[in-house]
């Protein structure tokens, strides 16, 4: 379930998800009017990422192309586009999918920092 928070910092009532619920994902708000829910975990690692509107409504599952992991961090940045970051598999991964506009997450490419999983990440501008 999700739930929808004002710019006031109000918290809506509890939705019911369409997409499949699991742990360990990460999320990020770009474009100024959406977010993307990315990977995560059930009994497995899931390879699956859920647009959100700008109204809460959470997309489907869209099956991911990048590998499954959890405990990774996301962020928003450009304006229009999102990074997942890092994660864990059955070990630390050291990669990075880049999120376009239209919710599209790209293949792999492989990191340059010490793997690690639990990070956080912020989109900020000067």
């Amino acid at each position: 379930m999700t739930n929808l928070v004002s710019n006031t910092g109000t918290v809506a009532t509890d939705t019911t998800g369409v997409g499949t619920a699991r742990y360990g994902l990460a999320a990020a708000g770009y474009g100024g009017d959406k977010a993307i829910f990315g990977y995560g975990y059930t009994s497995s690692f899931v390879s699956m990422t859920n647009l959100v509107s700008n109204t809460g409504t959470v997309a489907s599952d869209t099956t991911g192309v990048g590998t499954a992991r959890y405990g990774l961090a996301a962020a928003g940045y450009g304006g229009d586009k999102a990074i997942f970051g890092y994660g864990y598999t059955s070990s630390f991964v050291s990669m990075t999918n880049l999120v376009s506009n239209t919710g599209t997450v790209a293949t792999d490419t492989t990191g340059v920092g010490t793997a690690r999983y639990a990070l956080a990440a912020a989109g900020y501008s000067t």
